[in-house]
């Protein structure tokens, strides 16, 4: 099973992750997470120089880029679910549909990008308020991160892509032990 834990910037995508796999473990059920951008790999460096400013690419190359990340651990990710292990993505494609949308590229055209990848069994999108991401977020951010105007158009595209494909959403901007709560409520149907 992939679960997809999504959202904006400071949505509590990691901190869930981490709490859904604990809670897993308690349904004696072993996971594994993986965080895209995945920036240990030849092309994820090239994705954090990209959003660190010192490389430029059009929309179209960093979207293959985004993609291209995700493929290098496609085996990786096959191997944790032939040891049956629940798979955790602390992000996964559907972000790359979101940012590509806004970045004026082709739904369908994106959705081609990572066709072939093993698929998802469920999304969760933790629906974060843009001024709760900008109050939470401490260090630096990345170009995409900055421009609160860009942040609006990613949280309202994040709503209308769940809605069209079907995505669960949680408040991220509850207390993230409610938010948990609201997760494992969701996975509990999907898990025996």
């Amino acid at each position: 099973m992939i679960i997809v834990i999504e959202g904006f910037d400071q949505a509590g995508k990691k901190t869930q992750s981490k709490l859904l796999s604990n809670f897993l473990k308690t349904r004696n059920k072993k996971s594994t997470i993986f965080s895209f951008p995945d920036y240990t790999t030849p092309v994820g460096k090239e994705i954090k120089n990209f959003l660190g400013g010192k490389r430029k690419f059009p929309p179209q190359v960093i979207h293959c880029l985004l993609a291209a990340n995700r493929w290098e651990r496609s085996k990786n990710i096959k191997d944790a679910l032939a040891k049956n292990h629940v798979v955790i993505m602390n992000r996964y494609y559907q972000s790359n549909l979101v940012y590509g949308t806004v970045n004026g590229l082709d739904l369908k055209w994106l959705e081609n990008l990572d066709r072939g990848l093993p698929k998802e069994n469920i999304v969760i999108l933790l629906d974060v308020k843009v001024l709760d991401s900008f109050s939470r977020k401490k260090q630096k951010r990345d170009r995409f991160e900055k421009d609160k105007t860009f942040a609006l158009k990613i949280t309202n595209t994040y709503r209308k892509l769940a809605k069209r494909y079907h995505w669960n959403i949680v408040n991220a901007s509850q207390e993230k032990t409610i938010v948990h709560q609201q997760i494992r409520d969701i996975i509990s149907k999907h898990i025996r």
